[in-house]
């Protein structure tokens, strides 16, 4: 599936939680499908773009991140949905933030640009998809962040959602997500180059350099790098000091690409973003928030995932279940892949959707 992304100026200013106006607010966006059908919302994780399926020229080597899941005759069939997907408020990769142009100064908004919550973002998907004419989502789905976007907005908009997967998923951000989110913060802005966010685009990149490294760490599994950079040395006098090589590659090879383009102060209001997460922050209730949701609600979650380990998603399970009954249910699933399932288990994730679907 060939896709291309475009851009979407939304018609009014954006104001924030915290009454901050953004004039020009764009938004990047994927569709996939026909119009006229049911239209399903996929929401993408934290640091990841709004690339869901396709490829963008047929030698992309690498496809959207949930392309096992969205296409033509998958369980999001773009036969049956029209699919759209958005770029979240602050992300790096082309809606609002701190990369895009202050309308006041005719520059990149750079750390001027407002400081924004998991409800941002939220209601600023849901101005992208009222702009777009929907006027209900048969499905709002996606990974880790966009999990926690669809949860969100089953709370804020609960007559207008049919149903809800969340993948990699809490009712409220975890103490260990939000220990390694501002870890991140600290490595960016101790960066000697960092500059109080004034920095050049491009740079600076020491603190990249030292987040990507731990978010191998920490967003994968020991099995993971046991069975990749560990089983595959045989027993002898020096293989410890192979594998030991093998854990300095695992960590090091690649990060130079995989850094390039993304920025800083992005990661920045983005993080702290996720770590504003709670379903009742705004009515001040957890638990009442959480009940706000109305339709039916599947959770799956990772066996070795540290960012939200299951018992999170069993927590939401039973707060919604001890208003409705039957209303929510938890799907683990066993992988080596950590935090990283989210994306990298594309097809144990559609058998659960299908079967939610088929409920």
């Amino acid at each position: 599936m060939i896709v291309k992304s475009g851009t979407l100026k939304l018609a009014d200013p954006f104001i924030t939680e915290k009454g901050e106006v953004l004039k020009e607010a764009v938004v990047a966006y994927e569709a996939y499908g026909q119009e006229g059908k049911p239209t399903v919302f996929i929401t993408h994780g934290g640091l990841s773009s709004h690339h869901a399926a396709g490829r963008y020229t047929p030698q992309d080597p690498l496809p959207g991140f949930w392309n096992d899941i969205i296409g033509p005759g998958k369980v999001i069939d773009t036969h049956q949905y029209r699919v759209l997907t958005a770029n979240s408020l602050g992300s790096m990769y082309g809606s609002a933030s701190p990369l895009t142009s202050n309308p006041d100064t005719g520059k990149h908004y750079g750390p001027d640009f407002p400081e924004i919550t998991l409800i941002d973002m939220v209601r600023f998907h849901k101005a992208f998809l009222d702009q777009m004419g929907v006027t209900r989502l048969a499905m709002i789905a996606g990974p880790s962040m966009g999990s926690l976007q669809a949860l969100q907005m089953a709370a804020l908009y609960p007559d207008y959602i049919d149903s809800v997967v969340g993948v990699a998923t809490a009712g409220r951000m975890t103490p260990s997500g939000m220990c390694i989110h501002h870890f991140m913060i600290n490595a960016l802005q101790m960066d000697p180059a960092f500059n109080n966010g004034w920095y050049e685009i491009g740079t600076p990149k020491l603190g990249l350099h030292l987040i990507q490294q731990v978010a191998r760490i920490y967003y994968t599994h020991e099995r993971f790098v046991k069975e990749r950079y560990w089983d595959s040395v045989p027993e002898g006098k020096d293989s410890q000091a192979k594998r030991s090589l093998n854990a300095r590659d695992y960590l090091l090879t690649g990060v130079e690409e995989q850094i390039e383009g993304r920025d800083p102060n992005c990661y920045i209001r983005v993080l702290n973003a996720i770590n504003s997460y709670d379903l009742g922050s705004d009515v001040g209730d957890y638990e009442k928030g959480a009940q706000r949701i109305k339709c039916p609600v599947l959770l799956i979650n990772f066996s070795t995932d540290t960012e939200f380990p299951p018992y999170w998603a069993e927590e939401l399970s039973e707060i919604l279940n001890r208003k409705n009954p039957g209303q929510a249910q938890v799907k683990i699933i066993d992988s080596i892949w950590g935090h990283m399932g989210c994306v990298q288990e594309g097809t144990a994730i559609a058998k659960h959707i299908r079967q939610f679907l088929c409920r």
